[in-house]
């Protein structure tokens, strides 16, 4: 099946905050300037999944509401964070965080280049997404530095 991979438009804002709701996932905040969107679709614009990254200071950003159709395999989740990535280049954004909730994730993010975070650092204080999203049993704190 093919899948399209684009970045999200203010217009799709509704579509993709339908599309986190329905998974059960927080979508607080996501209208905020500061948020931009991957997000891939099945043609004709169907939803299939979407990566969201808050930008924060100095150069870093949040990743959030990783939603994922259970059609996609492995390497469709790749090319969704390989997307991602190119946007955070383009945008000066060389730190990433995120917060993952369960081993098998854990094990995928650090294929990506991701590593546990060891405390929370200042720039990630004030979020009520990540306080909310560290408050799950089992959940981690993961950052992705350049090098």
């Amino acid at each position: 099946m093919f899948y399209q991979l684009r970045l999200a438009e203010e217009k799709d804002i509704n579509v993709i905050e339908a599309f986190l709701k329905e998974a059960g996932t927080s979508h607080k905040g996501i209208e905020e300037n500061r948020s931009q969107f991957i997000m891939m679709e099945d043609p004709p614009n169907k939803i299939v999944a979407c990566l969201g990254m808050e930008e924060l200071e100095n150069e870093k950003g949040l990743l959030r509401s990783l939603v994922v159709s259970d059609k996609l395999s492995q390497g469709h989740i790749v090319s969704l964070f390989q997307g991602m990535q190119v946007l955070c280049e383009k945008r000066g954004i060389h730190t990433l965080y995120l917060v993952a909730n369960n081993g098998t994730s854990m094990d995928f993010l650090e294929v990506m280049g991701f590593k546990r975070a060891g405390s929370l650092p200042e720039e990630l204080c004030g979020s009520e997404h990540v306080s909310d999203s560290l408050n799950v049993s089992g959940a981690v704190l993961m950052v992705k530095t350049p090098g």
